[in-house]
C-alpha cells in the first residue's frame, strides 16, 4: 500500500512555515529526494506520510504567512 499526498496542499504548508524541502526532510526524519518524490506526486509509504504529518505538527506556521499566501489549495 501506498500513499500519494495533495502536493498543492503539502507545497501550502511548506510556505506557511517558511520551509523548504531539506527542511521538510530533517524536521521528518526522511530523504530529501522523498520530500522530492512526494512533491511530485509519487506514491510514498504509509510511514513516510506519517512522518511528514507529525513534522508538520512540530513548527507552526509564520503568523501572517497565510493572509500573504492566499487559500489552501482544496
Amino acid at each position: 500500500m501506498s500513499v500519494v499526498v495533495a502536493t498543492g496542499r503539502l507545497r501550502y504548508e511548506l510556505a506557511l512555515r517558511g520551509w523548504g524541502n531539506s527542511d521538510l526532510a530533517r524536521v521528518a526524519g526522511i530523504s530529501a529526494p522523498t520530500v522530492t518524490a512526494a512533491l511530485a506526486g509519487k506514491p510514498i509509504a504509509p510511514g513516510t506520510f506519517r512522518k511528514i504529518a507529525i513534522a508538520l505538527t512540530k513548527e507552526s506556521a509564520v503568523a501572517g504567512a497565510d493572509s500573504i499566501l492566499g487559500r489552501a489549495p482544496g
